[in-house]
């Protein structure tokens, strides 16, 4: 039950944080609270808001950039806390790599949305006549979607990715050489390494990852 109450709190999320409201309940520190109390790990998932707090006060929204969502960070990363193995937790910083590469695509996903408002809106201004509130709506229950649909899949994708990765050794993660990893990519990210476009700077990651991962 309270797995469900966490997949709606994932619709209201995202509407909080790119639709209405604006009442902090996208914070990924709120998140990992809220989180915390619905799936009994609050002290673990408060760890785990402070961490994608950090991100996203580097990654600020200005002007018309889209930040990344840190919002499904924090949603994705005490939900796995609860979905893993408790055996599993010292390999969690695999998982949170994992996170960090999802945030692009389930970032990518608002811009369905709004392409879908821009169109609702651009044929009833063809028709002659603009109903506002009927925008509001369907623009809500758009958004409210978007968080239902994506930040589910996405950490749905995350578990059994992580449980492929995971299985796929016969020996323990090596936390030390993830965490330099880590340590490399949040580094670059503060620093707007390469001075790119984002998706260039997720595809060097993941290829570091991929070769990371072979040499390993």
């Amino acid at each position: 039950m309270n797995i469900a109450f966490a997949v709606l709190y994932a619709g209201v999320i995202s509407v909080d944080r790119f639709a209405a409201f604006n009442v902090m309940l996208s914070r990924p520190i709120v998140i990992s609270m809220i989180m915390g109390l619905l799936l009994g790990n609050s002290m673990e998932c408060f760890y785990v808001g402070i961490i994608f707090e950090a991100i996203g006060l580097v990654d600020v929204p200005f002007g018309t950039r889209v930040p990344k969502e840190d919002s499904f960070g924090a949603f994705a990363g005490c939900a796995l806390l609860s979905l893993m193995p408790q055996a599993h937790e010292p390999n969690y910083v695999l998982l949170f790599l994992l996170i960090l590469l999802m945030m692009y695509p389930v970032t990518l996903s608002l811009y369905i949305t709004r392409g879908v408002n821009k169109a609702l809106y651009t044929r009833q201004q063809r028709a002659g006549r603009i109903y506002p509130l009927r925008l509001l709506v369907t623009g809500f229950c758009f958004s409210y979607m978007r968080g239902v649909v994506f930040y589910t899949l996405g950490t749905f994708i995350i578990y059994h990715l992580y449980m492929f990765l995971h299985g796929s050794k016969n020996t323990e993660m090596n936390f030390y050489i993830y965490s330099l990893m880590l340590f490399a990519f949040l580094s670059g990210y503060v620093l707007r390494f390469l001075s790119a476009k984002t998706y260039l700077k997720y595809a060097f990651f993941m290829l570091g990852l991929f070769i990371g991962w072979v040499i390993l």
